[in-house]
């Protein structure tokens, strides 16, 4: 009976101390965890202090002077619009705006809407009609229109005023040579043009043209759309 009862005394006894092997290991679980704790800790701190706040995109700034040389590109509809209510608006305020009338002219010319433009130029030109820029723009609306003795009329006009207007020269002769398919006064004209402008941007392609005028008039000649260097309007 005693064995027994000692036996049992045994039995509900708490757990035996841990041996040298066991609590090594236990430490170095405990150890790894809490390596493994800190560098979660870390990588998420980190994380989050490394994303910044949203910054605004740049706004997008919608040019609205025209390009002041070469062809200016067609508008946007709606720019155009917004435009020219502007300008419509300037001139309901004081209809002698000089440069509101040319700008409003400058518009329909670059929509393509020439008659308007025709008509715009001729309003400037009212108030100003020794503008010899204007004036070769208008008759160049004219070109546009398939009326080529207006145009002409109105470079003829700007070469009293400007007799060495490049752009005045060069567009008379296109128009003499495509509209009228007149050589000599697009000779005339050219030859003219190269004299008093020596340093013309065109040059060259104007050599070879007046060089090729024994044959019939070259296919593909560029037309000058408006008057502001080799091709386009002045500013």
């Amino acid at each position: 009976m005693a064995t027994q009862r000692k036996q049992q005394t045994q039995t509900k006894q708490g757990p035996r101390p841990a041996t040298n092997e066991t609590a090594a290991r236990l430490f170095l679980t405990g150890f790894v965890c809490l390596c493994i704790g800190l560098g979660i800790g870390y990588l998420f701190g980190k994380q989050s202090a490394g994303v910044s706040a949203p910054v605004a995109s740049m706004p997008f700034q919608a040019q609205t002077s025209p390009p002041s040389q070469g062809q200016p590109p067609m508008q946007n509809p709606a720019v155009a619009a917004k435009n020219e209510a502007s300008l419509r608006a300037l001139l309901m305020a004081n209809p002698k705006n000089l440069d509101a009338l040319i700008q409003l002219g400058n518009l329909y010319y670059d929509q393509e809407q020439h008659l308007q433009a025709v008509e715009w130029y001729g309003k400037a030109l009212e108030i100003d009609p020794r503008n010899p820029n204007v004036r070769t723009d208008r008759g160049t609306s004219y070109w546009n229109l398939n009326r080529p003795d207006e145009a002409i009329a109105e470079f003829q006009k700007s070469l009293q005023v400007d007799p060495g207007h490049a752009q005045t020269l060069y567009n008379m002769g296109l128009v003499y040579l495509q509209g009228k398919n007149n050589i000599a006064e697009t000779k005339k004209a050219w030859q003219k043009l190269l004299a008093v402008n020596p340093n013309y941007p065109n040059r060259a392609d104007i050599e070879r043209q007046l060089a090729s005028m024994a044959a019939p008039p070259p296919a593909g000649v560029p037309a000058a759309p408006k008057n502001a260097g080799p091709a386009g309007r002045e500013k």
